[in-house]
């Protein structure tokens, strides 16, 4: 009986023991987090948050995602990312003014949207070759930056993803990308047939020979562009193009067949051909139109006389575009085919909306809208933890519930072996 109590004793004991450790263990992981400020996951594989009084931070090896927001307008100046990483909620950095370096992940699989949202000290940024994609607003206001290097592997790069930033003046694309290609810092897809943006900082502009479309905004706030000259391949200028831009002069050629409403944009001079689109718009708008001399668009002029001869076999090339654009023209002027934030420009020229539409370039919707048209919003994939109560602690109490029971069986039997003993004494 007395050896039953023993070892029940023995156990209360030895849960009491491994309590202690545990709590004391805690206390130790709670303190080392506390000291560099980031908050990990009970696995380590989670940023959770970030305490941390600023500076240079290093993520530790291990850490797999970092939860939205843990940086938001922490005072931090550089971020150095282990190649463990692979994704990052919404604006991880948004509204860190100090952060002028960033060493990101070489497994991040993109950046999401509103990232480095107003980090205005942030110089460069390399992207990773493993991301895919570039989110709304994902460098929004970051107006040190100047150079942005886009690698093969992005197939898809928010309509505003460099929104306000004022001294980006180069945006290059890596060789082998399918969906985007680059000439003179601006962005076109991979066939260079569709301007897709210019940056805000360039104060030129040579757009590629062989682009046929300027894309909806395409020139949107770029404030020190004054001119503009389009080559003899263009055919389209689609809306808001060149949206609150500061293009004041610009020569379009006859090629041009369409241009779309631009809001918020009035040149003082329109060069172009008599009687083309150019023209046309200039008129509708009150603008000044100047008629280019002959000698400078004989070739214009060729090509405009070719489409009295359609029968002729080799000479009606660009007669029979211009009237197979007549129908679009009309769609085009009153269309109004603008962006807002979340929507994507696809390398084809269609938009994917934020709705989850998707309109072509003159505004037609081939996609409708998810969710009975209301704006879809796709929850945050970064995992989230909760604190729960260490296994350890299930341990202690087990072995305390035996120990208790082990005493209370022993007494039982004690007491059992009494009344018999008193039974038989009688």
């Amino acid at each position: 009986m007395k050896r039953g109590t023993k070892i029940g004793w023995f156990l209360i004991a030895l849960s009491v023991i491994l309590s202690v450790w545990v709590i004391v263990s805690q206390s130790s992981d709670a303190s080392q987090a506390t000291e560099s400020g980031l908050v990990l996951s009970d696995d380590g594989t989670v940023l959770e948050d970030y305490t941390g009084n600023g500076g240079a931070v290093t993520i530790p090896d291990g850490v797999t995602t970092i939860n939205a927001g843990v940086f938001a307008s922490k005072d931090i100046t550089s971020v150095v990312m282990p190649s463990s990483v692979t994704s990052m909620g919404t604006g991880v950095f948004s509204g860190c003014t100090s952060l002028a370096s960033v060493s990101l992940s070489s497994s991040l699989n993109g950046i999401p949207e509103e990232t480095f949202r107003e980090c205005l000290s942030l110089g460069s940024v390399t992207i990773p070759d493993s991301a895919t994609s570039i989110g709304s607003n994902a460098f929004y206001g970051c107006a040190s930056l100047s150079s942005v290097s886009i690698p093969a592997s992005v197939s898809s790069i928010s309509t505003d993803a460099f929104s306000g930033c004022g001294n980006l003046s180069n945006i290059s694309v890596a060789s082998g990308n399918g969906a985007y290609a680059s000439s003179d810092g601006c962005l076109y897809n991979a066939s260079k047939t569709r301007l897709l943006l210019v940056p805000e900082g360039k104060t030129s502009l040579a757009i590629a020979a062989g682009t046929t479309t300027i894309g909806t905004g395409a020139l949107q706030d770029c404030t020190g562009i004054s001119t503009v000259s389009l080559p003899n391949s263009v055919t389209t200028i689609e809306a808001n193009a060149f949206t609150d831009s500061g293009v004041e002069t610009i020569t379009i050629p006859a090629s041009v067949t369409s241009i779309a409403a631009q809001s918020s944009w009035t040149p003082s001079t329109i060069y172009g051909v008599s009687g083309s689109a150019a023209e046309k718009y200039a008129k509708d708008n009150n603008i000044v139109f100047v008629v280019l001399g002959d000698n400078q668009d004989d070739d214009n002029n060729d090509d405009n006389n070719d489409d009295n001869n359609n029968n002729n076999s080799g000479g009606n090339t660009n007669g029979d575009n211009n009237g197979n654009n007549d129908g679009a023209n009309n769609g085009d002027n009153g269309s109004n085919n603008g962006t807002s934030d979340g929507d994507v420009v696809n390398p084809d020229g269609s938009i994917t909306h934020a709705d989850g539409s998707v309109t072509t370039a003159d505004g037609r919707v081939i996609k409708s809208a998810t969710n009975g048209g209301t704006a879809s919003h796709t929850k945050d994939a970064t995992p989230t933890t909760a604190d729960g109560i260490d296994p350890r602690y299930f341990l202690c109490i087990a072995i305390f519930a035996g120990g208790i029971g082990v005493i209370l069986y022993s007494r039982f039997n004690k007491m059992k072996y009494l009344s018999q003993n008193h039974k038989d004494r009688s």
